[in-house]
């Protein structure tokens, strides 16, 4: 591994939880010692998944005027804006908020329940290599940003129903921070490298 402020390579060993390990040059920090945050991050994966299919199930969102009502689930928000011609902005929707997540949190899933059993998965590399790639894309907290600023334009001229989708899509946002926040990938591929 090289020092990510003076280049100089070393070879870690496996760390204790609570370990540290500093460059011999610089004294930067390389990486900590972790206590099952393999563990963690697959409860946390798996949680996401399963408020993923509740957020794409249920409405996010009803609208109550004029005596009708409406409610929106997060792939009808991008099918109402293909619908007045606005297809590009749809598709980013469609990607940021439904597709990248999704594939997001199933190669994590992949990758992890592997490592948990002590073996490396089949493509190891590429799946996990996919899941880091997506991360960024994963822009749920983006589309929640964007439905709140909605609620609170459309409060004057509708009332506004919060639907199941919307909690669902508010805890998703809590469990994939977790997740991001445990996830270890230099002891992930340490633990690929070392399974058989």
């Amino acid at each position: 591994m090289a020092c990510h402020e003076c280049d100089f390579l070393h070879s870690l060993p496996r760390l204790t939880r609570g370990s540290v390990a500093r460059c011999i040059r610089c004294g930067a920090i390389l990486a900590k010692g972790e206590n099952n945050s393999v563990e963690r991050t697959l409860a946390f994966t798996s949680a996401a998944l399963i408020l993923f299919i509740i957020a794409n199930i249920y409405p996010v969102l009803g609208l109550h005027a004029a005596g009708k009502e409406q409610y929106y689930t997060l792939l009808s928000g991008a099918l109402v804006l293909a619908r007045f011609d606005l297809w590009a902005v749809g598709w980013v929707v469609f990607l940021t908020t439904i597709l990248f997540p999704l594939l997001h949190i199933l190669a994590l899933l992949y990758v992890l329940v592997f490592i948990r059993a002590g073996r490396r998965p089949p493509y190891f590399v590429p799946a996990f290599k996919a899941a880091l790639a997506l991360m960024p894309w994963s822009m749920v907290g983006v589309y929640m940003l964007g439905v709140l600023v909605s609620i609170v334009k459309l409060a004057d001229l509708a009332t506004v129903i919060p639907g199941m989708g919307l909690y669902a899509l508010v805890a998703l946002l809590l469990v994939t921070v977790g997740a991001s926040a445990n996830l270890n990938p230099r002891s992930i591929w340490q633990l690929g490298d070392r399974a058989q």
